[in-house]
């Protein structure tokens, strides 16, 4: 078990990024939150932990670490687990959180967690961005498997979220205490 100081912040907009954080914060003994006010994040404490889906370019938790006072940075080890639909390995190979988080990047564990998406709750928005990109993507010669898996899942609720997966994440806490 973590020392009572390792932080676990997330942020949501489906529930299975909140399902993720609250899983690893009963396996740990801590209390997963709601993504704070990176100006209240002090550099006092253990590892830090953020979850956080990502929808395009839309990275909240890659933008939370790019806010957080340097200070916060150097003395406190930090982890980013992003939550998405993409396969596993274009994520790992895209690491596109690498490229948001830009000069912080190489200070931030990065890990890739399997999401799940169920059409009937998208936002209207949401839902006409998936149905443009679908269409595009049906017109586009050689597509790729990631771009294929899209396609053959709209309108499909997936469900990959795997709590398994948040052994590698306990696993960098484990080396982080010691």
């Amino acid at each position: 078990m973590q020392p009572q100081t390792t932080s676990i912040f997330y942020t949501s907009y489906y529930g299975s990024t909140q399902r993720y954080a609250e899983a690893l914060a009963e396996q740990i003994g801590v209390t997963a939150v709601e993504l704070p006010d990176p100006a209240t994040v002090t550099a006092d404490g253990g590892p830090i932990v953020i979850l956080s889906p990502i929808h395009g370019p839309s990275h909240p938790g890659a933008r939370f670490v790019k806010e957080l006072g340097e200070e916060v940075v150097d003395k406190r080890k930090l982890c980013l687990a992003t939550v998405g639909m993409t396969l596993d390995e274009v994520a790992v190979e895209q690491d596109a959180a690498r490229d948001l988080l830009g000069k912080r990047a190489d200070r931030v564990a990065r890990f890739y967690l399997p999401g799940r998406l169920n059409y009937p709750e998208l936002t209207p928005s949401h839902r006409n961005v998936m149905r443009a990109m679908v269409t595009m993507l049906k017109l586009k010669p050689g597509k790729t498997a990631n771009e294929r898996m899209m396609i053959d899942s709209y309108g499909k609720d997936v469900d990959r979220v795997d709590l398994g997966r948040l052994d590698e994440i306990v696993e960098w806490l484990a080396e982080s205490d010691g």
